[in-house]
């Protein structure tokens, strides 16, 4: 057996990943100063590592000016070097000076300035220290106004990568900057050249196929012309932007069919052009293309298709300003339900401070009746500790008389009988009170709970507001042109998907063409929509018909189940339910505390509870909470249960076991039987709860089994042992009834309630 550990991972590989990345972002930084020094336009070469040094700080600043210092060694010539290394000198001296000012203000607007002067003054002086002319002017004047202006789209990425942003949640001017900062890379790297090779003009075949695989025929034109232009004013052939937006064309019309498609098309489109060139350089452009549209093959599909999924069809939150208000009114109202429940806790704190202890209380109500009015109450006192054994006794439920007092006493005090009737009667009343007390504290302890989990709750219908359901529109256009296309007459089309990550297709139509194949109208969804559908289910409409398509799960779960009562018994101690959701499976197994009636009574309290709120939308924390909390107010007696819950998401896979006191579940992977066991309190006996968790991954084949601990009376290893036989056979059910049967044999006539729940995933 393979016991489940966790291990947190080490500090040292946590400093030597850090250091990894620092030494990654510092070589690119390089690479970018040395290949942006270089560039080139109209003939002229503009120094872009100016702009882009302007953009970091730190470490990151001088590797920019490094590189930028050692392409303008190597690849320029002295007017040239001078005006790229003096204004990269004195950028990097205005940065620090504004990081030693702490200038933050307008910071973007100074350095795209100081970019331009800089660049500026250095091309007019060796300009006029040459023979200037006013084209020659208008054209220093133009590079720098562009050196000054790279620094906004520059800034804009660099802060993207500093941030660590999503690539799906960035804004227009995001994409705008960092779009803008690969065509300056591009620009500058147009001129390196391998044997007629030239790695730029490769690096953008490779963003057109990209492009028309992400955003069809339109993204492949669009980058095709694109980067076509901007090769072609780098001092290229002028006839790569037409080249290369034929082919993004081409490539974004078949790309629908696939990415082997979309990578044949545009190599096909660039051996044509290459062959009615009948050049050198068209013969090279068809060699990069060909490279290119190879490399493209290797991605793995399912992440080229991630990618389309969250770009190309972007989920438009149906969100409305009352809406977002209604989610922080809840979140309001939970931190206010919450304020109440700590008010409770602190007045309970401090009505037990103020409580004195019941001996000390019982002492103080008998000398106030029968000592106040003695007349030797002023000259006669019992010494110190007189009455602790008399305390004492009565907490061990006995009765005090007035022989239990000591030989001093008896002789001194004349009501020596009456203190002792009077200590019996005072205990019994303050053992009442102490009582009502204990419940009253019970009570508040309740409370607070239930305040608890109700600010919980409203916390997390605020979450779920702020989430909230996709629409996909652009799946919705695609959705009306297969039904145009099949002669249905759409009225209205919704398609949506929810955070389950489930998918909802409606579709209103006039009415059903009797020549129309549900069957393949539905495979022709499936392939536009990029998710494989169920069958329509056909309602009556209003406006005609609705047909509701929904995704198919990847998975699927057969389930066996077997039970047997201890003693053989009417009821069984042991309680189970299983049941789905959009998109996940649950099994949800309590063992009642004891056997018999009400063992069942509390196993089967468990499980209902818990699933109908797991039903309702209720997340298993606050679940668990409440149900624990309904077992506690129960009744007066002791009600204890386990809790043994297993959340399978269908789409992935991805299993969740909860465990609150229940006994090891078993699974199977890559044919080995690991076992889930973990410490765990069962419900009833805390006043907060709380699961352990573990995490694995089911795949296709492969088997979950939860047990109650009577399953495991006499061990485990014959359990492992047997799952590893079964290897996810085709009858569960009668796996589970076999391991019964073993477990009763082997635990002989004296055996516990015992129940097995096997579930077997199945690739759809």
């Amino acid at each position: 057996m393979e016991k489940i550990t966790a291990i947190d991972r080490p500090d040292v590989s946590d400093r030597l990943w850090d250091r990894g990345i620092m030494i990654l972002t510092c070589t690119l930084c390089f690479v970018s100063g040395f290949i942006l020094s270089g560039a080139e336009l109209m003939s002229m070469h503009i120094p872009l590592s100016i702009g882009l040094a302007a953009a970091f700080t730190g470490y990151e600043l001088i590797f920019v000016c490094v590189g930028g210092i050692s392409g303008a060694a190597m690849r320029l010539g002295t007017p040239e070097m001078l005006n790229a290394v003096l204004p990269l000198a004195g950028v990097a001296a205005t940065v620090f000076v504004l990081g030693k000012m702490n200038i933050k203000k307008k910071r973007r607007l100074i350095l795209s300035v100081s970019v331009f002067a800089f660049t500026f003054v250095c091309k007019t002086a060796v300009m006029f220290s040459q023979s200037p002319s006013l084209n020659e002017f208008i054209l220093v004047f133009c590079s720098s106004l562009l050196c000054g202006t790279s620094v906004i789209f520059y800034s804009g990425t660099a802060d993207c990568i500093k941030r660590k942003q999503n690539i799906y949640m960035l804004d227009n001017h995001s994409l705008v900057c960092i779009i803008a900062s690969l065509c300056t890379v591009l620009l500058g790297a147009s001129e390196i050249s391998i044997l007629g090779f030239r790695p730029a003009r490769f690096f953008g075949c490779f963003v057109i196929l990209v492009a028309a695989y992400l955003f069809s025929r339109s993204g492949g034109s669009v980058a095709g012309i694109a980067i076509g232009g901007c090769i072609a004013v780098s001092g290229t052939s002028v006839a790569l932007s037409i080249c290369y937006g034929v082919c993004g064309l081409l490539s974004g019309i078949f790309s629908k069919f696939g990415r082997f498609f979309c990578a044949l098309s545009f190599s096909l489109a660039a051996g044509i052009s290459a062959l009615l060139d009948g050049s050198a350089e068209g013969i090279s452009v068809f060699a990069e293309a060909a490279s290119a549209a190879f490399v493209f093959t290797l991605i793995p599909g399912k992440y080229l298709r991630k990618i389309r999924s969250n770009i190309v069809n972007p989920g438009v939150f149906r969100m409305e300003t009352e809406f977002c208000s209604a989610g922080e009114r809840l979140t309001e109202t939970a931190k206010a339900i919450g304020s109440v429940s700590q008010c409770i806790s602190s007045v309970s704190k401090g009505i037990e401070a103020l409580s004195p202890a019941t001996d000390i209380m019982v002492c103080m109500r008998v000398r106030e009746r029968i000592c106040a009015d003695c007349p030797l109450k002023d000259s006669f006192c019992p010494e110190e500790g007189e009455f602790a054994e008399i305390t004492k006794k009565l907490s061990q439920g006995e009765t005090v008389k007035c022989e239990d007092f000591s030989v001093n006493f008896n002789a001194k005090c004349p009501s020596a009988p009456r203190v002792a009737d009077c200590f019996n009667r005072v205990y019994a009343g303050q053992k009442a009170v102490n009582i009502m007390q204990a419940n009253s504290a019970r009570t508040r302890e309740l409370a607070c709970n239930q305040f608890d989990w109700v600010s919980t709750l409203l916390r997390e219908l605020s979450e779920e507001i702020g989430k909230g359901s996709q629409v996909l529109f652009n799946k919705e256009k695609s959705a009306m042109r297969v039904l145009a296309d099949n002669g249905f007459n759409a009225v209205s089309v919704s398609c949506v998907s929810p955070p389950s990550g489930a998918l909802k297709l409606t579709c209103v139509v006039e009415d059903i063409p009797v020549s129309t194949s549900l069957s393949r109208l539905t495979a022709e969804l499936s392939r536009e929509l990029e998710a494989q559908l169920h069958s329509p289910k056909i309602r009556e409409h209003k406006n005609g018909k609705e047909l509701l398509f929904t995704r198919k799960e990847l998975f699927r779960i057969r389930m066996g189940s077997a039970s047997a009562s201890c003693g053989n018994k009417k009821l069984c101690g042991d309680y189970f339910e299983c049941f789905r959701t959009d998109s996940k499976a649950y099994i949800i197994l309590s063992d009642g505390m004891g056997t018999g009636g009400r063992a069942a009574i509390d196993s089967a309290m468990t499980v209902e509870l818990f699933s109908r709120l797991i039903r309702a939308g209720v997340s298993l924390d606050t679940a668990l909470s409440i149900t624990n909390s309904a077992l506690s107010v129960k009744s007066d007696d002791e009600s204890l249960s386990t809790l043994d819950v297993a959340e399978i998401d269908l789409f992935s896979g991805n299993t969740i076991i909860y465990k609150a006191g229940a006994a090891p579940s078993f699974y199977t992977v890559s044919g080995r039987v690991k076992t889930v066991e973990m410490p765990s309190t069962p419900l009833g006996i805390l006043s907060k709860a709380g699961f352990s968790r573990y995490t694995l991954r089911l795949r296709g084949g492969e088997t979950l089994v939860m047990v109650s601990d009577g399953i495991l009376g006499s061990g485990s290893s014959w359990l492992r042992d047997e799952i590893k036989a079964f290897a996810g056979g085709p009858d569960a059910s009668e796996f589970s009834e076999n391991i019964l049967e073993s477990a009763r044999r082997r635990c002989g006539s004296k055996y516990d309630d015992m129940t097995v729940i096997s579930a077997v995933a199945e690739e759809i």
